[in-house]
């Protein structure tokens, strides 16, 4: 099985993050920048194996016109390792108005186009495409750091958004030099806050949101945690791993 996580720009004109980790623990690509969806897909194609997990940070299934979706109610509601997590609430309306399109939902039909047997909803036998959601990634499995406030966010200082940065930055260092579950990583995610800018922190951002898309699946996969889905495949749905104990 081969792991592909996505952190997806809503918009066409910002930079999405691509991760590739292969079945025995490898990250192959690591990178983020401004791409379109043929460009993902190319992407997908160039690593593309008979048995594929593509995990994406977008809503891909959204069938209500306004409000939210079930899935996002069933996270909100839910305790993942003692906190509760807030989503974005979905909806058609909103996404047609600010953006002209559902991105993610366009960009799984590309992907289902090119790989017809792909099917959407966590499989570990079968090529499957799911949404997944990178704060909820970091609940289950580092549950010993959160909530680490790696994020840009309105009254907290970019120095403190650095500092946690680098906190979740170090904890995935030991995903490879520690615990040993993957490999390659450090060679294509370094981080010095010393020197940071608010572009690099950004960049730096969405290539953590793709890693942690594409290793919370292998984590599933691997039996280091369970999947959690809130939702469902008909009118939403979100998969979190959270950590075996």
């Amino acid at each position: 099985m081969l792991f592909i996580g996505i952190d997806l720009a809503w918009t066409y004109k910002n930079e999405s993050g691509i991760c590739v980790i292969s079945g025995s623990g490898e990250v192959k690509f690591l990178d983020a920048g401004i791409y379109t969806n043929e460009e993902i897909l190319e992407i997908i194609r160039n690593y593309s194996v008979d048995e594929m997990c593509i995990a994406i940070d977008a809503p891909l299934i959204v069938n209500n016109e306004t409000g939210s979706r079930g899935a996002e109610g069933a996270l909100m509601r839910a305790k993942i390792n003692g906190h509760r997590l807030f989503a974005f609430n979905s909806n058609r309306s909103y996404f047609m108005k600010v953006f002209g399109d559902i991105r993610g939902e366009t960009l799984m039909k590309m992907i289902q186009g090119e790989f017809p047997d792909t099917e959407v909803g966590f499989s570990e036998s079968k090529s499957n495409i799911i949404e997944t959601f990178p704060t909820g990634i970091c609940c289950g499995l580092f549950p010993e750091i959160y909530p680490v406030k790696y994020k840009r966010k309105p009254r907290i200082s970019f120095e403190e958004t650095c500092r946690q940065m680098e906190m979740l930055f170090n904890r995935l260092g030991r995903i490879e030099t520690v615990e040993g579950h993957i490999s390659g990583l450090s060679s294509k995610l370094t981080l010095d806050v010393t020197s940071l800018t608010r572009n690099e922190h950004k960049h730096t951002e969405d290539k953590i949101d793709a890693f942690l898309c594409a290793y919370g699946m292998y984590s599933i996969y691997h039996g280091r945690a369970e999947g959690k889905m809130f939702g469902n495949t008909e009118d939403g749905f979100m998969v979190v791993p959270v950590k075996n104990a």
